[in-house]
This record gives C-alpha cells, structure tokens and sequence, in this order.
C-alpha cells in the first residue's frame, strides 16, 4: 500500500477475560477521533465501561458500532480457539476511501468500487495468564490485580492514539458526507503479520459472482 499512515501502538498485555473489552474502548475512541464528516453534529455517548475502572466515548453511528463490538468479540474469541497456545495476535484497523474502478469484466467480479487506505493502526495484544491459588482468597486478589493492570494497558492505548491522531492529519483525505467517521476495516493477523482473516469480501464480490456465473455459457 501506497501513500499509507501508519501506526503500531505499543504491545498490550491483558487476561484473556479483558481483551474484548481492551479493544472495544480503544477501538470506539479511535473511530470517535475520525468522526470529522457528515452532514450532522457527532454526537459520540460517554460511557463507563462496566469491566473496566475507564471512561471513553463511544460513536454515534451504529453500522460502526455493531462492527467494532463483532469484531472486538471476535478478536478475543481467537485467543480462546487457533491462538490458546500461542497467547499472540494483533487487530489491524484500516481507514479507507473507495473509487469508482473502468468496467471490466474482472472488475464485475471484484466489485465496482476500489478500496484506498490511507491510514492503518496495529494493535497488538499478549495474553497474561492469570495465576492460580489454591486459597481462592488469593485468587481473587489475583483477579482483582488483573483488572487494574488491563485498566492500565488500556488507558497507555488510548493515549498513544489520541497523542497520534492529534499530531498526524495531513494524509487525510476529504472529509466523508454521507456519514460521520471514515469508512474502515477490521482484520486480525499474527505478530509477524500472517493473516488470520476477520476481513470482509470486496463490496458485491458474492452477489457479482453469482449473477455473472448465471451467465456463463456451459461448455458441452
């Protein structure tokens, strides 16, 4: 990718049982400091997280809402299935703006809108295992340790992305109309940057497909 801002926050350490919590408020914040369009007043909420000892604010829109809290859920749920061994991951979160591609018949296939991104954000997370104590006194306090350190690493996320996306502005492209943050996608990879999917197909890519292979004369 050309011409891409690019931004790696620093690793975040947390219990599996605080990850999708860690990455919904990061990731509410980060779409709430994007929101510069449309045709109406961003009206983000103030909310308290009910996991975690924070406050942050949270957007407005709800197709971006309902996709941060799946993909937030989908996120740590990885950490629970392909990567319970490893403890290792990191969500990648991408800012794009699409054009109109030539009529082709490939680009049937893709869809007819090409996808741009100019700004990416990688964030990182490391699962710390929680301890266990046969005095389940003692394992409460663990747990208890557990939310406050998660509270912390959160809070160090959320700082790197606000300090970042005050000072880093001029790359982005005109402000959207139809709605108030930039359009985006969520992906999830390794730490080496291998694929772990939780992207989406290319807009119209099944229905394309279908209705051109309707058309398609059979051979024989």
């Amino acid at each position: 990718m050309l011409n891409v801002e690019e931004f790696v926050c620093p690793e975040v350490r947390v219990a599996i049982c605080h990850v999708k919590e860690a990455i919904r408020i990061v990731l509410h914040t980060l779409v709430v400091c994007r929101s510069i369009g449309g045709h109406r007043p961003v009206e983000p909420r103030s909310c308290s997280s009910e996991v975690l000892d924070l406050a942050f604010m949270a957007t407005d829109e709800p197709e971006a809402e309902q996709e941060i809290e799946a993909k937030a859920r989908q996120f740590s749920e990885l950490f629970e299935g392909s990567l319970a061994n490893t403890g290792r991951a990191q969500l990648v979160f991408s800012f794009y703006t699409t054009k109109s591609r030539k009529q082709s018949i490939w680009n049937i296939l893709v869809g007819s809108d090409e996808k741009i991104v100019f700004e990416q954000w990688r964030f990182p997370v490391v699962i710390q295992p929680l301890r266990r104590y046969p005095n389940p006194a003692d394992n409460l306090k663990e747990e208890s340790n557990s939310q406050v350190w998660a509270a912390q690493q959160t809070q160090q996320a959320l700082q790197f992305v606000i300090g970042k996306v005050n000072s880093k502005v001029d790359h982005l492209p005109p402000a959207p109309q139809t709605q108030a943050a930039y359009k985006f996608d969520i992906t999830f990879a390794s730490l080496d940057g291998r694929d772990l999917g939780g992207g989406i197909l290319p807009q119209g890519f099944g229905s394309s497909i279908s209705q051109t292979m309707k058309h398609i004369p059979k051979i024989g």
